[in-house]
């Protein structure tokens, strides 16, 4: 079922409920307000014939006293349509007074309510009567009546009267047929104006329906919808829907620039390797070919194991080891390490700041972390140039910076250089070094442990990264950053740069 015929269906339902309560309320209550109305006439009739009715003791030469009641004219006092009858019930039902108009009844007016129990024969002094209504049908059709009983000095009678129902109950098969006609043209008209509401309601959800169909037959993540109603619930909908094409145009071209990428990184190193195994076929084994056929399959396997890498991290199957460390002893460990990296390079690596600071963190990846950036530094900072390296404790993080005079990054290329594969300026990398995994890499381990990691960078001029990590030491003031409380290594307690590489003639 559709959520149009849910809709309507909701809507109709709800609708009938509602009109079906209030329907029965309102009969109800007229079919009590117009048998109150009866009831009323006819407890009004009672109550004036036996106040105009009086009753006397009278007492005879050698018979004992007997009682005699006086009644009025009754059809002075009845209603139009209201007859009355007065029974003694001393002994058998004795007829005492009738109106005109039930002259002809010579029975009971309610035969089934006159033998009543004797306790509700109650005198004037012993509060207020007992009122009986009951409903008799008669050849006439059906009437309401009224039975009083009542004690006068031990003597009881009953006063009954009883007017025509008829009327009420035309009244109420009336009433019937107009709620029964007023709920089904109500439903109908509720049906139409559900389908529609409906159909105006969902017609944004249908023009998102045909998007995405078309996206789907023509593989366009171009398409955007166009939104010029208020920002409701479809309103939010519509932008929630074009910034998911959005980020799936975004995803589906880093995806397609990954596969090139990946591509022209393998067929690179591929192709060096065939190049050289068919230079063995042809001229023999030799050192250089297998030393360079080494080399390629090196980088390969880094190019591999970085990849596999980010691949384990982007499903949650790279699991972090996060314990205490000594970030100081990692840096001077890089730091020792960079001297290696830079071997073959002119370049002067320095340690400006160094502050001791511990944190919570995975001992391999930060190290990881911070031979990339270091490895970075010196891929594009020429021969000559200077690499600063800093270690800073804050009232809350740890902050390293790594600092060169590179080549720099143009404005347009700092919100890429962390996307894989992304290299600014390609053709002033070194041949055969990196593959433009590194920064991802650092990235990714920077935010796995809750950290952040900056860039700025002036072409010309160099680059400086600037990572944070939270620590877990007490707060310290910026006045008391003498209070060392582990001792560092006094090789990064001085400014320090490592040699220059002799340079030999081939």
């Amino acid at each position: 079922m559709t959520i149009r015929s849910k809709l309507i269906l909701w809507y109709s339902g709800l609708l009938a409920v509602i009109i079906v309560i209030f329907g029965s309320s309102l009969f109800l209550i007229s079919r009590w307000t117009l048998v109150n109305s009866v009831d009323t006439t006819l407890d009004e009739t009672v109550t004036q014939v036996l106040k105009n009715s009086s009753a006397e003791l009278v007492r005879e030469f050698g018979s004992p006293a007997r009682i005699v009641i006086f009644f009025p004219q009754i059809d002075i006092f009845r209603a139009s349509g209201v007859g009355v009858q007065v029974w003694d019930m001393s002994d058998e039902p004795r007829l005492l007074r009738a109106s005109s108009n039930v002259d002809d009844y010579v029975t009971p007016l309610d035969m089934n309510t006159l033998q009543q129990d004797p306790s509700l024969f109650r005198t004037a002094d012993q509060g207020d009567p007992t009122n009986i209504y009951s409903y008799v049908n008669v050849e006439s059709g059906t009437w309401r009546v009224l039975t009083r009983p009542i004690n006068v000095w031990g003597r009881p009678l009953v006063v009954q009267a009883a007017t025509s129902f008829d009327a009420v109950k035309y009244a109420e098969r009336g009433l019937l047929a107009i709620m029964g006609a007023s709920t089904l043209i109500a439903l109908i008209g509720s049906v139409g104006i559900g389908l529609l509401l409906a159909n105006r309601a969902l017609k944004p959800i249908e023009t998102v329906t045909q998007a995405a169909e078309r996206i789907t037959a023509a593989d366009d993540l171009k398409t955007r919808l166009d939104w010029k109603g208020p920002h409701d619930e479809i309103g939010r909908l519509i932008d929630v829907f074009n910034g998911v094409m959005g980020r799936l145009e975004h995803l589906f071209s880093v995806q397609q620039r990954f596969v090139a990428d990946v591509s022209h990184e393998l067929r690179t190193p591929l192709t060096a390797i065939r190049g050289h195994v068919d230079l063995i076929k042809r001229y023999g084994m030799d050192a250089e070919s297998l030393e360079a056929i080494e080399s390629e399959v090196e980088r390969m396997s880094r190019l591999v194991s970085d990849l596999l890498l980010l691949a384990k991290a982007d499903y949650g199957g790279l699991q972090l080891s996060p314990q205490p460390i000594d970030l100081d002893v990692i840096f001077g460990e890089v730091y020792r390490e960079s001297r290696v990296l830079a071997k073959d390079r002119d370049l002067k690596i320095t340690v400006l700041d160094f502050e001791p600071v511990r944190v919570n963190a995975d001992p391999d990846r930060v190290k990881q972390l911070l031979l990339n950036l270091l490895s970075n530094a010196i891929k594009f900072t020429p021969d000559g140039g200077q690499i600063i390296l800093g270690l800073r404790k804050t009232e809350t993080d740890a902050e390293i910076s790594v600092a060169d005079s590179g080549i720099g990054i143009a404005p347009e290329d700092l919100k890429r250089i962390f996307d894989r594969f992304y290299q600014a300026e390609p053709s002033r990398v070194r041949k055969g070094e990196g593959s433009g995994l590194g920064l991802s890499i650092a990235r990714w381990i920077v935010d796995a442990h809750s950290g952040k990691i900056n860039v700025t960078s002036e072409v010309g001029v160099g680059t400086t990264f600037t990572v944070t990590l939270p620590h877990i030491e007490e707060a310290v003031s910026n006045i008391t950053h003498a209070a060392v409380t582990r001792p560092g290594f006094r090789l990064l307690r001085r400014t320090t740069s490592s040699p220059p590489p002799q340079k030999t003639k081939p």
